[in-house]
């Protein structure tokens, strides 16, 4: 539904977008690099506003959140744009939408839920959260905003599932209502993310840093993509981790398969997987998990002290849960998260 959007101003004519790093410079009737939002008569609108796209109930280890209510189930919700343009982008359906869309497309005005409807759903269906994801939710903030303050006050908590592509302000009033994150800390490369992303490094350890001082719980995710994620990258990531935030952050290393614009690439090799793994243990990193690998040990969660399991996984299903007023049901150690 279009409605005015929040996080810009007017200046010379044009209106200038700071709810991310792009920073949208628009003239009347121009399209922002995410697709949805557009200058009309010198303001800013969103399409979006409620445009559901896609909604399902998930378990919380899909977002991944490993650490946070362990086996609670969350709906997870999405509007259609991104401001970020991955080449692999395995939701690109929704988050690509094209210049000029907005304007084409009935679907933008005839898809709005009320935020109150998202809330009864959620409730009625018996899961503990709301969780914002698929597109970045950073496109959808105003309507992210409207739901989980309603969802707050009825008691449920709040997951914003993003690539950390956001500014300070629009950061800052979100964070009022969320409980937890995960963020995609996709290279650390300012070349990568340019040519990967068509975006920046910077503004994403901004993000991460910014909300781990707030003291939200955040998991940490990196695409183990081909040609693009270097060993080095690698390591600086899990560096950066344990010396900028805290080595006990966990971090999730995710295998690639070929989607959108790279389907030139490779499935990320099982060897490299195992590789980031045991780089990210060489740094003092507590919790390390590989995802889209089913069947693998290292979705478990170990015991840093002892060595064993305390929260064991198979795929998003908790097979084990050894777990004793948050600490280490073998050994007393403590387990970082929310329990």
């Amino acid at each position: 539904m279009k409605t005015v959007a929040k996080f810009w101003k007017p200046l010379n004519g044009k209106v200038v977008c700071y709810l991310c790093p792009v920073g949208c410079e628009l003239k009347d009737g121009q399209v922002g690099s995410c697709g949805v939002r557009v200058n009309h008569g010198g303001k800013l609108y969103t399409y979006t506003y409620g445009s559901l796209v896609s909604a399902a109930i998930d378990p919380v280890e899909k977002k991944p959140l490993f650490h946070f209510y362990p086996g609670h189930l969350t709906l997870t919700i999405a509007t259609p744009g991104c401001n970020l343009h991955c080449r692999g982008c395995q939701n690109w359906e929704i988050s690509q939408v094209p210049k000029g869309e907005v304007f084409r497309d009935s679907f933008f005005e005839e898809t709005f839920v009320d935020p109150e409807l998202i809330v009864e759903k959620a409730i009625e269906t018996g899961c503990r959260s709301i969780s914002y994801s698929y597109s970045d939710p950073t496109i959808f903030a105003e309507y992210m905003i409207d739901v989980a303050k309603r969802a707050k006050e009825r008691g449920l908590l709040n997951i914003m599932v993003t690539a950390g592509y956001i500014n300070y302000d629009p950061l800052e009033e979100i964070d009022r209502y969320m409980d937890a994150y995960s963020i995609d800390l996709k290279f650390f490369s300012d070349e990568a993310y340019r040519k990967y992303s068509k975006g920046r490094l910077q503004p994403v350890l901004e993000t991460i840093e910014f909300l781990f001082s707030r003291g939200k719980w955040i998991e940490l995710t990196t695409l183990i993509v081909p040609k693009f994620l270097t060993e080095d990258q690698v390591r600086g990531i899990a560096r950066w981790i344990g010396e900028r935030i805290a080595p006990w952050v966990p971090w999730h290393l995710s295998r690639f398969f070929p989607h959108y614009k790279a389907t030139d690439l490779p499935p990320t090799p099982v060897e490299d997987l195992e590789r980031a793994y045991l780089i990210g243990k060489e740094e003092g990193l507590e919790y390390v998990y590989v995802g889209n690998l089913f069947g693998n040990r290292y979705e478990s969660t170990y015991c840093p002290r002892c060595g064993d399991v305390v929260i064991g996984r198979a795929g998003y299903r908790i097979t084990r849960l050894n777990l004793k007023g948050g600490a280490c049901g073998s050994c007393g150690y403590e387990i970082k998260g929310r329990f």
